[in-house]
């Protein structure tokens, strides 16, 4: 009952990676980046530097402090909170 058990494992598993279902597609890093103010967007396809200066204004601190965040939303594609506002107003890349 075990070997049996392994081999259907092993056939599920195998299926699963040969149809795809094992790889997500990756988001093409760009160098661009959308910059989010409370759900509007305040720049569009920026470049990581400009989207980055913009953030240090918003939330205080240097440019370079964001940059690393900046890059990690371009290279996965995902939102990455940046700071939050008076108000509750978060500050996001994407």
């Amino acid at each position: 009952m075990q070997a049996w058990r392994r081999t259907a494992i092993g056939a599920v598993a195998c299926a699963a990676l040969w149809s795809g279902a094992g790889f997500a597609p990756a988001a093409a890093a760009d160098g661009k980046v959308d910059l989010v103010v409370g759900g509007k967007q305040v720049l569009n396809e920026a470049t990581i530097d400009r989207a980055s200066e913009r953030a240090a204004r918003l939330c205080g601190g240097k440019a370079s402090a964001y940059v690393k965040k900046a890059r990690k939303a371009d290279r996965e594609g995902s939102i990455v909170v940046v700071c939050r506002l008076p108000g509750g107003k978060q500050v996001y890349f994407r």
